[in-house]
């Protein structure tokens, strides 16, 4: 059974090669956050959580500010750069089961996009040191927060209801800042995506040949 387990672990975990094991832990930490992205929504539309604390613009900007290595091939070099649109899809699908079609979707959903976008001009190499992926990603994370609160809450609901920008902007700010509640996701995610690429690599050791010492070759 032991045997088995191993087997099974290298085949969802493993891999031949290095970077066979960081493509393959890669989308793994992908799929955990589109999980993790649908699970808050769910919890939010039970009741669980508040609508402002959520898990979906800080999974957009960590996995969206990284540069994942998925695979040699042109398939997986072009799907990282829309993993984001699979979290979207996903919320997307949970708003129109539990609410049907409804016109503000146009704006959140289009400002989710803005959010992605946003964390997209980032490249940040997983391997960089904890302290500098938590700062730049909590910061472009804040940033996301602030437009599209600034796109959805004030520009939508103003257009959808014909209130004036100015109130809907007061409004507004208190659930900004509780909005920004949402950052204390981001330093576990980042603790994810650095526990992911933690691969053994083999390093060739240079030993230290004593003078003196006869080599006998065969």
């Amino acid at each position: 059974m032991s045997a088995l387990r191993r087997k099974i672990s290298e085949k969802i975990w493993g891999g031949r090669t290095p970077a066979e094991v960081l493509s393959k832990r890669f989308k793994i930490f992908v799929l955990i956050t589109i999980v993790l992205a649908g699970i808050s929504k769910l919890l939010y539309l039970r009741g669980i959580l508040p609508a402002n604390v959520e898990l979906i613009i800080p999974t957009l900007i960590v996995v969206g500010s990284l540069s994942l290595y998925c695979g040699p091939t042109k398939f997986w070099r072009r799907a990282t750069r829309y993993f984001g649109l699979l979290v979207l899809v996903a919320i997307a699908a949970i708003d129109l089961v539990f609410w049907g079609p409804r016109s503000i979707f146009v704006f959140t959903w289009s400002g989710f996009i803005l959010c992605w976008l946003l964390a997209m001009r980032h490249k940040l190499s997983m391997f960089d040191k904890f302290k500098s992926l938590l700062w730049r990603t909590t910061l472009t994370a804040a940033a996301a927060i602030i437009v599209f609160d600034l796109y959805t809450g004030v520009l939508g609901w103003s257009l959808m209801t014909g209130t004036g920008l100015l109130t809907v902007f007061l409004s507004q700010i208190p659930f900004t800042l509780y909005h920004l509640c949402s950052l204390l996701f981001v330093p576990p995610l980042v603790g994810l995506a650095k526990a992911m690429v933690k691969v053994k690599v083999p390093v060739p050791v240079a030993i230290a040949v004593k003078s003196g010492v006869e080599v006998q070759t065969s």
